[in-house]
């Protein structure tokens, strides 16, 4: 009876054991199946949309307006002391609101005049500047700027250019309208021709 209850007693510890055993197994396990499976966070791609337009920079050119009028501005001065820019040239059927003779047009010249003399003032009146019309004959016409001084912006007036100094203004002529290609020339007293522009040409 003794042995009985001896042999009972260490049945039921061995499966006590067994049981104990087992559960820790059972948790090690477990915890190291959670520690080998790393977590995995979903992270959201970054897409593009095909339809979404992209940002374009654009570059706008400006536009430059030509005038019509072509011009020569050349520069020929037959000596040092005098030397003429043309700044702009165009012909005008009426100036002031007064028209001209049938077949005639006003050329008004905006020129600049250097007087390069250091010592010598340059006095000039409307016979100081001549115009030719190089497409009829080459004949010449002096300025008539004292007449039509009225319908100019800033008539170049008879006067002085002193020495070292510069005028600019507007001077008139009367020429065909038929033409368009012209020859300007400054004289002095004499005469003789101190500057020249060579080739005007105004359609």
């Amino acid at each position: 009876m003794t042995t009985k209850y001896f042999y009972g007693i260490l049945c039921l510890i061995v499966l006590a054991a067994c049981i104990a055993g087992s559960g820790c197994t059972t948790n090690q396990n477990t915890q190291g199946s959670a520690q080998s499976s790393p977590t995995l966070v979903a992270t959201p791609s970054q897409t593009i949309n095909p339809a979404t337009p992209q940002a374009t920079t654009v570059t706008s050119m400006a536009t430059t307006t030509i005038q019509a009028v072509i011009v020569s501005a050349t520069q020929t001065p037959a000596n040092n002391g005098l030397s003429v820019t043309l700044n702009s040239a165009e012909k005008k059927i009426t100036l002031g609101g007064n028209p001209t003779k049938a077949g005639n047009a006003f050329l008004v010249l905006d020129v600049s005049i250097q007087n390069n003399d250091s010592n010598k003032d340059f006095a000039y009146t409307d016979t100081s500047f001549r115009i030719i019309d190089i497409a009829n004959n080459g004949s010449w016409h002096p300025a008539m700027t004292s007449q039509i001084s009225r319908g100019l912006n800033s008539p170049l007036m008879p006067g002085t250019i002193p020495s070292k100094t510069k005028k600019t203004g507007q001077i008139g002529f009367g020429v065909l309208n038929s033409s368009n290609s012209y020859k300007f020339s400054v004289v002095d007293s004499t005469g003789a021709i101190v500057a020249t522009i060579d080739s005007i040409i105004v359609p």
